[in-house]
């Protein structure tokens, strides 16, 4: 989870793409303080790549000579990580434990670059902080009108997640002593803590609320960009007391060097770090298990309690979900059960075989997929619709319309398997 210019902005897969070297004065000063400080702590500074400037991702991380699987790309010592227990040693971790209150690790390392960032030149970590974005389009950001043009689904990942954020808010609003924290001000700490953070498991603590979520930031290391198909080890070091990330691929010199944050769909990467992947190949278009019942229910297919049961005690009614090859298994086997008759019906585990009981079931099968597809592609139509075209290229209307696309060439290609 790592971001600069990740948001407004859409990346592409391949993997080495050649750039121009990054030369601004605030990124030579993050080299130099990395570099420095290592040293300060008796580390040796080990990275194999400089920040530079490509066409099609903008800035990003850059190979310095020609890498190899095993090679180690980077290293952070731990005195540079900022973790929550840096927070917890810090003049704002004193006050948290003071007031003894608990607060979630992200919400700890928001406080915390809120703290370091109103110090200005005076912090520690002010060389890191310097190069942070100054704004990020994310769902805080997303204005009515980006809402109003937003699928179903991502609509309400969007309101759930900007919840969640007010909650976290309004919690740490509550808690600082000094002046108070805009929720703007918020919004910054948490997206770039949410967009740019490291898996990093620490130590339980009295101060911290548990959610399961082990982070930490590392400086300089969060100007990798992402990529699906990025060959990378990457973790803490227990050893060497570093966050290191080794390569598994083969690089050339001045080519650019991916991570992956996972393998996410295009609503998840929209909502969480603001930016879309073409050609994401985790896309695909979620379908809803009652549509499903209720494109049965039209076709007047009967014993639908049985059915039900079999269904949800199998859990064949989870990951119900069309990509570009078509229904996926646990939605296939869920209209063939649909669609049998009652002496399918008690022999219904042959149908995980993966053929279709009779003529009979597959045509009947078909026709119930047919039917919810009908309804998702007009919705799918009447949404292209409200679009302005054509659109500013990487702007939050552009990636939405590119959302928005994606599930039309998924739902089209559905159909034509169905038919």
């Amino acid at each position: 989870m790592y971001r600069y210019g990740r948001t407004k902005r859409t990346r592409k897969r391949k993997q080495t793409r050649e750039g121009g070297i990054f030369v601004s004065t605030e990124l030579i000063s993050l080299c130099k303080w990395m570099k420095v400080e290592s040293n300060k702590h008796g580390f040796r500074w080990k990275c194999h790549l400089c920040p530079a400037h490509f066409s099609d991702t903008g800035r990003g991380m850059m190979t310095k000579s020609r890498l190899f699987p095993g090679d180690l790309l980077i290293s952070i010592p731990r005195p540079l990580l900022i973790t929550v227990e840096t927070v917890l040693s810090s003049e704002i971790g004193e006050q948290v434990k003071c007031k003894n209150v608990k607060f979630t690790r992200q919400q700890l390392l928001s406080l915390f670059l809120l703290q370091e960032k109103n110090k200005g030149n005076n912090s520690f970590w002010h060389p890191y902080i310097f190069v942070l974005p100054k704004t990020l389009e994310t769902f805080g950001n997303f204005s009515p009108r980006e809402m109003t043009l937003f699928p179903p689904r991502l609509q309400i990942a969007v309101k759930s997640r900007m919840a969640d954020m007010k909650q976290a808010y309004m919690e740490v609003r509550n808690f600082w002593s000094g002046e108070e924290i805009e929720y703007s001000q918020f919004l910054w700490a948490w997206f770039c803590v949410n967009s740019r953070s490291v898996f990093y498991r620490s130590a339980g603590s009295e101060f911290v609320r548990e959610d399961g979520n082990h982070l930490a930031l590392a400086p300089y290391l969060d100007l990798l960009n992402h990529s699906v198909g990025a060959q990378v080890e990457a973790g803490y070091n227990q050893e060497s007391g570093c966050y290191e990330i080794y390569t598994g691929g083969t690089y050339r010199k001045h080519s650019q060097v991916f991570i992956s944050y996972g393998n996410h769909d295009n609503y998840h990467l929209l909502v969480e770090y603001g930016f879309t992947l073409p050609d994401n190949p985790n896309d695909v278009f979620q379908v809803e298990y009652n549509d499903v019942l209720n494109a049965a229910l039209s076709l007047g297919v009967d014993n639908m309690e049985k059915k039900k049961e079999i269904i949800q005690q199998q859990s064949f009614h989870r990951q119900l979900v069309c990509s570009m090859e078509g229904l996926s298994w646990n939605l296939l086997l869920v209209t063939r059960i649909l669609a049998m008759n009652w002496t399918e019906l008690e022999q219904w585990k042959l149908v995980l075989t993966g053929f279709a009981m009779s003529d009979r079931n597959n045509t009947l099968s078909r026709q119930i997929a047919r039917t919810f597809l009908t309804k998702y592609i007009k919705q799918n139509q009447d949404l292209i619709t409200k679009f302005d075209t054509p659109l500013s290229p990487n702007t939050v209307e552009s990636m939405v319309f590119s959302i928005v696309q994606t599930e039309r060439n998924i739902l089209q290609l559905t159909w034509t398997s169905v038919t």
